[in-house]
């Protein structure tokens, strides 16, 4: 348990203010997909969503030539 302890040990003090800037980035971003988890996969919010479900199998562009969707005309 000692080496577990000593593995995790973090001197704070010995922190540069890239290290604090890095470490405040991770949280903020682990907070906000979070919350992004809890908004998404509310039962509440599964209709709002349900309409993209298949957003990229969708064949809507299937007629338009890829060259001259490119802006690339024969």
């Amino acid at each position: 348990m000692n080496s577990l302890r000593e593995y995790f040990f973090t001197d704070w003090q010995a922190m540069t203010r890239a290290d604090w800037v890095g470490l405040v980035i991770v949280l903020v971003l682990s907070v906000l997909m979070f919350a992004l988890y809890v908004w998404i996969f509310r039962p509440g919010n599964r209709d709002r969503f349900e309409q993209y479900r298949d957003f990229v199998n969708d064949n809507h562009d299937e007629d338009m030539k890829r060259e001259v969707g490119h802006g690339q005309t024969k």
